[in-house]
């Protein structure tokens, strides 16, 4: 650091550098050179990149199926609802493994059970390469796969928190989401042709395990472990600047060859253990039920099970006849999701690199927009099909007629779908600002309260996915009944309404009360001595 104060308690407080040398680090690190704070810029950019490349990886997995799921029908002889369950399936084991990965990573550390989930990606993705004429193999084959993705999804924002200052984050969070929206969203464009082409889904998953020749090293040697106990952190004397400049050439040579040993030697699978207590294993289980969590999930679960239910569906529509749509033009439909979810997010990110918080009014907007955008998208895809789809829709008889199949305009389906995904992500904006807002006000330092950050949106992210295989495994059925589609999206935009304004209105007028049921959920302090008179719109 370049520069130190001191509080009345005689403790250093460590500032940044360069441009940043008035800002005070949060949180603060420890004087220990193992300390991930600690780490020169491009072991945590590597670290990074580490794990975005699995991340994309498991996004493309996720949407796998969007383009061959019509055809996928006929091929394994099986119903639409069974081959709903090859993605519904996966996102529901996930949410299990996203509870225990989280609750293994306080006890072990991170490193192990990314290590852990990686081998079950990687099983699940080779099995799923010879899977290509038995279903129940598939099927297999996806529970391995969500059995190893669960625990990326809820801790790639914990690593991020572990390696960058607070005023650091943005940029890699940014990248983070974008690149999350890319590979989930926009993966089916390219999925999709190269299914088209190799006349097989499986294509795909050959792709995917070619590039695990990337991952998996980049993950065994620049993903060390990056949860550290600073309480226990010791003091190494930092190196002599210049001191290496005056060695002879071969002195320097044998001490970077020294140092790549040591590099080596620190990447070990398992390299962190806490004490094993009930209240540690229980911080995860309790964020899940805390209110403030379930009040998010109310707020976002309609328009994010929707947008994953209705996109899973979109080639049981077009896939049969009179449409007969190609499987590589049935993942341009995703263009609208992509590009529209990628709008939002970069936008918001550049808002938040201008303003640190989001203001009541700022808030508010955010989640009157997202509402809006949300149920116009799903009212508008799902009544719009519906005035084209015949009485008596589904196996024999098609979906369409000729005549109606002919009026469908195929780019205007993929923007109300990108309409419904811009809804989603606008709500799912206002997600870490009042997590955060519930933290300080119940939490006893900034150690405590980012780990009731992280808990929470796990928490949050488990019961999303949860919801979303529900929506998934359940949306074929309303294409198979005439009336069925337009009963499904008028309940569900009516319920969203109701939900989100019932939650604005607990939010305006009990917030204070939210957050100490918070506190008293995840039995973080002692609520009495807690003071507080901003509303949680007022900061972030």
């Amino acid at each position: 650091m370049t520069s130190s104060s001191f509080s009345n308690c005689q403790k250093p407080i460590k500032y940044g550098r360069g441009k940043y040398a008035h800002v005070e680090l949060v949180p603060q690190p420890s004087d220990d050179p193992d300390d991930p704070l600690n780490w020169p810029r491009w072991r945590k950019d590597l670290n990074l990149f580490s794990l975005l490349v699995m991340v994309g990886l498991i996004g493309g997995m996720k949407t796998v199926f969007i383009t061959t799921a019509g055809s996928l029908a006929t091929h394994y002889r099986v119903s639409n609802m069974a081959i709903g369950a090859l993605t519904a399936g996966p996102l529901m084991v996930s949410t299990l493994t996203s509870l225990v990965g989280s609750i293994v990573a306080k006890l072990y550390g991170k490193r192990p059970v990314y290590l852990i989930s990686t081998l079950f990606l990687f099983f699940g993705t080779i099995w799923n390469m010879t899977a290509g004429d038995n279903y129940g193999s598939c099927l297999g084959a996806r529970v391995f796969q969500g059995l190893g993705w669960g625990s990326f999804e809820t801790l790639v924002m914990g690593s991020i928190q572990d390696t960058y200052f607070e005023h650091e984050r943005n940029l890699p969070v940014s990248i983070y989401n974008l690149l999350t929206i890319t590979t989930t969203w926009g993966s089916p464009l390219l999925g999709g042709l190269a299914s088209s082409n190799a006349k097989s889904f499986t294509s795909q998953f050959r792709i995917i395990n070619c590039l695990y020749f990337l991952a998996l090293p980049l993950l065994a040697f620049g993903a060390p472990e990056t949860v550290f106990d600073r309480s226990r952190a010791t003091i190494t004397p930092l190196p002599i600047l210049g001191l290496d400049g005056r060695r002879p050439r071969r002195f320097r040579h044998r001490r970077n060859m020294e140092t790549a040993v040591e590099y080596i030697k620190k990447m070990k699978p398992l390299s962190f253990k806490a004490s094993i207590t009930i209240s540690t294993v229980l911080q995860v289980p309790r964020a899940i039920i805390a209110p403030t969590t379930c009040l998010l999930f109310v707020l976002t679960f309609i328009p994010y099970g929707a947008l994953w239910g209705l996109t899973s569906s979109v080639s049981i529509l077009t896939t049969p006849a009179p449409i007969s749509l190609d499987v590589s033009l049935t993942g341009t439909m995703m263009t609208g999701p992509w590009i529209i979810a990628s709008l939002v997010v970069g936008g918001f990110c550049f808002y938040r690199g201008l303003y640190e918080r989001f203001t009541k009014s700022v808030s508010y907007l955010i989640i009157s927009t997202g509402g809006i955008l949300s149920l116009t998208g799903l009212l508008s895809y799902g009544l719009g099909i519906h005035n084209f789809m015949t009485a008596d829709p589904g196996p024999p008889a098609p979906f369409f007629t000729s005549n109606t199949a002919g009026q469908i305009s195929l780019p205007l389906l993929s923007l109300q779908l990108g309409i419904l995904a811009g809804g989603t992500y606008t709500l799912d904006t206002i997600t870490r600002p009042l997590l955060a807002r519930s933290a300080s006000f119940t939490s006893s330092s900034i150690a405590v309260a980012q780990r009731s950050i992280g808990d929470m949106h796990s928490g949050v992210i488990i019961l999303r996915n949860l919801a979303a295989g529900v929506f998934v495994l359940a949306m074929p059925n309303a294409f198979t009944v005439y009336g069925a589609l337009k009963s499904v999206v008028i309940g569900l935009g009516t319920t969203q309404v109701i939900l989100t304004a019932l939650t604005m209105t607990l939010w305006w007028y009990l917030d204070e009360s939210i957050w100490r049921a918070d506190g008293r959920v995840m039995g973080l302090v002692d609520l009495k001595l807690l003071k507080q008179s901003l509303n949680f719109f007022d900061a972030d």
